[in-house]
């Protein structure tokens, strides 16, 4: 089976309204959550292969991350009542 593509991290941005990233370190299992705009910020035009490989978990120094792709899947009346997820509108 051949590799999967290197993915530009930018490609997710038209979703950043509604998707976010879960990060989980390698190392101990700590988790974080991420805006999409904020990661292209700062991946500074990496593929998200290399952007995973740089970062450093925030408890245990270690590299590396598993990255999963969250969807705010609230129904559209709690949407406008609450507005949307704090973690979406990061810059």
């Amino acid at each position: 089976m051949p590799p999967a593509p290197k993915l530009p991290l930018a490609q997710a941005l038209p979703y950043a309204h509604r998707t976010y990233f879960s990060l989980a370190c390698r190392g101990c299992g700590h988790r974080a959550e991420m805006g999409i705009r904020r990661a292209v910020r700062l991946a500074g035009g990496q593929s998200t292969e290399e952007w995973l490989g740089r970062l450093r978990c925030t408890r245990c120094g270690g590299r590396g991350a598993i990255i999963t792709l969250c969807a705010d899947t609230r129904g559209e009346v709690q949407k406008e009542r609450e507005g949307p997820l704090p973690v979406t509108l990061e810059e």
